[in-house]
């Protein structure tokens, strides 16, 4: 039985046009896609496309279902509290600021998730009107029903 030795050389491949460079795979396996003379992948983020991604679809995923909202029905914050943040913060309760968005931008995945509970919180406010509003025409109800009587 042969043995066979493979050499495995760490270079990057670089793509240009018009002697400019217009996307790199680098050694550590990022890849940047646009003026990468103007562009790095900070933090752990392996692709960075300059002017954006155009797709039809995107799927993301959860690693664990800790990272969705399910347990937004157990902390739905009261009308005062959504009411004191807006008034306070301009904006909603567990909604990051659009100066912390520039900052720090957003993970989809995490959006997603605080949208959804924001939707749910609607929901569960919601479903408390409809209760009341309905407590209040049977009230109503029984009202007018008992004024009409003793005419």
């Amino acid at each position: 039985m042969k043995t066979r030795f493979f050499t495995i050389l760490f270079v990057s491949i670089t793509f240009f046009l018009n002697a400019q460079e217009i996307m790199m795979l680098k050694t550590s396996g990022k890849v940047v896609i646009g003026d990468t003379a103007q562009i790095t992948t900070p933090g752990n983020y392996n692709l960075y496309v300059q002017n954006g991604i155009l797709t039809e679809r995107v799927k993301v995923s959860l690693r664990s279902t800790a990272d969705w909202a399910d347990d937004a029905f157990e902390k739905t914050p009261s009308i005062v509290a959504v009411s004191e943040s807006i008034k306070n913060n301009q904006h909603l309760v567990d909604m990051p600021s659009a100066a912390d968005l520039v900052k720090e931008g957003y993970e989809l995945k995490s959006m997603d998730a605080k949208l959804l509970t924001q939707i749910e919180w609607l929901w569960q406010h919601m479903i408390r009107l409809e209760e009341e509003n309905k407590a209040l025409k049977e009230k109503l109800a029984s009202y007018m029903g008992q004024s009409s009587t003793q005419k």
